[in-house]
């Protein structure tokens, strides 16, 4: 085991990461090591770029057709099909950036849709 010190955490962070790992009886160590094994894991899945397309049309079957996850940006028109539901986009979708309108079916909720994106002008239901 390596002993580490760890500069410019931020406060509240520090104390919500302490509070977990007591209220699942571990040391802070040990639940930071799972934290890092964690985001490791999860960096060695490919991240896919599609981007500059005046529009795209993303179904199901796309999003489970790659190994990783995508970020899709400088869309003049993004919509999601009625297959696609939050499950499948929060774990394929990383990013969605610069994107004129999102359309989207009534199942899905336009916050979450705005945990992913950056920059978008609109979001609509249909």
């Amino acid at each position: 085991m390596t002993n580490v010190t760890i500069r410019g955490i931020d406060d509240e962070t520090y104390l919500q990461f302490s509070a977990e790992a007591t209220l699942r009886g571990m040391p802070i160590g040990d639940l930071t090591t799972q934290a890092m094994k964690a985001l490791l894991e999860k960096s060695k899945d490919p991240v896919y770029r599609i981007t500059n397309l005046d529009s795209l049309k993303v179904s199901r079957n796309d999003l489970e057709s790659i190994d990783g996850t995508v970020i899709i940006s400088n869309i003049d028109q993004l919509e999601f099909e009625e297959d696609v539901d939050w499950a499948i986009l929060k774990d394929r979708v990383q990013l969605i950036e610069n994107v004129d309108r999102i359309v989207i079916s009534k199942k899905m909720s336009k916050f979450q849709i705005l945990t992913k994106a950056r920059n978008v002008d609109s979001i609509v239901s249909l």
